[in-house]
């Protein structure tokens, strides 16, 4: 008789049903954010703009500071470092082209709302510390954003009328020549790195928490529609 075969999942196809679940947010049936549908359709003014690059900015400070943080650790070979990802300086240029020069000191107390704190808190607490809440939150941001960027930045373009990069920076992944052959590779790597069960658990826990979390944000931007709409 053969050895019984084992059916183990993915982890890559672990974390793509987790993903489609946080995708889908909010109850389902509820009606399409105002926010979300104005950002893509040029419903907003320029602070309801440098509302979403200014959370993007928080959430991904946190992250690469844990990066660097996993790169001490684990060294210059760490296989999840992926300098080409790194999105910090497009989000700085991004937030001055929106705001101005004092977009940090704005971005840290008109922007920092209870929802987006709340992430950066998490991200704080647990991505410089633990590599599976770390792959959790690194899969998470990143993936999502490469996946979307491409659409989001030719709507935006076009609904603001933006020629180049000038606020759109955060959507451009200029070393990532073919993002459908860099996210194979980086499902690859998920699914070969030595991952116990207990690790790959808590990433399948940690990123349905940071849907939540992200979620969460969205309902603060949500909340400021009135203010942010054109």
């Amino acid at each position: 008789m053969s050895a019984p075969q084992t059916t183990t999942e993915p982890l890559s196809a672990m974390l793509r049903r987790v993903s489609n679940r946080g995708h889908r947010g909010g109850d389902e049936g509820s009606a399409e954010p105002r926010y979300a549908t104005a950002y893509l359709r040029g419903g907003l003014n320029r602070e309801g703009i440098a509302a979403q690059a200014a959370q993007h900015f928080l959430m991904y400070e946190a992250l690469e500071a844990a990066t660097s943080t996993q790169l001490e650790q684990y060294g210059q070979d760490f296989a999840f470092a992926m300098p080409e990802l790194r999105r910090l300086p497009a989000l700085r240029a991004d937030l001055a082209h929106w705001i101005g020069p004092e977009w940090e000191t704005v971005t840290r107390t008109r922007y920092a709302t209870p929802g987006i704190t709340s992430y950066v808190e998490r991200l704080t607490e647990v991505a410089a510390s633990s590599l599976p809440h770390f792959v959790a939150h690194h899969y998470t941001r990143y993936l999502a954003d490469l996946s979307g960027g491409l659409m989001i930045v030719k709507m935006f373009r076009d609904s603001y009328s933006i020629e180049g990069d000038d606020g759109v920076r955060f959507y451009v992944f200029d070393e990532i020549p073919d993002p459908r052959a860099f996210k194979d590779t980086y499902r690859a790597l998920l699914d070969e790195f030595p991952f116990s069960e207990a690790d790959r658990n808590s990433i399948a826990e940690e990123v349905q928490l940071a849907y939540d979390l992200n979620n969460a944000a969205g309902a603060d931007l949500e909340a400021r529609f009135e203010e942010y709409q054109a």
